[in-house]
């Protein structure tokens, strides 16, 4: 699965035009892929190396202006999960993760996914996500509101702003995800005392600004995913808002030159056949 993926700084490239910065453009992104602790992650850790997820990731996020090096690392947690070490500057992706989403691709079918659009298509909207959580922190964006939506919503935008097949596969693979987790087991007190919403809030808020972007494009958001018409009527205002903040906050740290070479990459990848 060679897939260009592109987090969430990016998404301000994807905005439209902005005149260049004179920051010269250093790449200060690197992929640590480390050897698996248990036999049973052995799978997970070798298709990660194989499909090239994480370094087409890193190709993305070097089109971003960032004055510190990030570091995309794949090992053993002893959980299933992802996220990103202020002190570090680095975004950790457990191969028990991989595991979760390759069991998952089994069902991906009721959102019209292959089995391998299920595990990739997650893996970068989590990759979108962590980094909105390193711009965040290196480049001291302002956030209002709960961090853990607003990596969401950057993460949606990044998406959106590629376009095409391969956005449309991303965020229907990313609805997939928490229409599932939501569904996993019923939430309790721990979970709505959690800094992240809940799978099913944030399952309706991907749908809103996929369907907030593009009507057409992103269908499914109305028709698979049974968005409400009192939520969708005011999706194309959430969806500006944040393109908006984006514009204005991110958007001068992107390098378009790199970011149209990155869209293109992407148009080509396995997630937009």
């Amino acid at each position: 699965m060679a897939i260009s993926s592109v987090p969430p700084l990016l998404l301000g490239a994807l905005l439209g035009t902005a005149p260049p910065t004179a920051q010269p453009r250093t790449p200060l992104v690197r992929v640590v892929y480390e050897e698996p602790k248990k036999p049973e992650h052995a799978a997970a850790a070798e298709w990660v190396k194989q499909e090239h997820v994480l370094d087409d990731a890193a190709g993305m996020l070097s089109i971003m202006r960032l004055p510190k090096l990030l570091t995309l690392r794949a090992q053993s947690c002893g959980e299933s999960n992802a996220w990103y070490d202020e002190e570090t500057q680095i975004l950790t992706f457990c191969y028990e993760l991989v595991n979760d989403f390759i069991k998952l691709g089994e069902r991906a079918g009721q959102f019209n996914l292959t089995a391998e659009q299920a595990v990739v298509g997650p893996l970068l909207f989590i990759v979108f996500h962590e980094t909105a959580h390193a711009v965040f922190h290196i480049l001291a964006i302002p956030v209002l509101g709960p961090e853990e939506d607003a990596a969401d919503r950057v993460a949606v935008y990044a998406a959106t702003a590629f376009g095409g097949d391969f956005a449309e596969r991303m965020l229907r693979a990313a609805a997939f995800m928490y229409d599932t987790d939501s569904k996993a087991r019923k939430p309790g007190e721990a979970d709505f005392a959690d800094v992240h919403g809940l799978d099913r809030k944030r399952f309706y808020n991907v749908l809103c600004l996929a369907w907030g972007a593009d009507h057409k494009l992103y269908e499914f958001a109305r028709d698979l995913g049974k968005l409400p018409q009192e939520r969708a009527d005011g999706c194309s205002d959430e969806y500006e808002q944040v393109r908006y903040a984006v514009q204005v906050l991110i958007l001068k740290n992107v390098d378009m030159k790199a970011m149209a070479r990155e869209r293109l990459k992407a148009a080509r990848s396995r997630l937009a056949r």
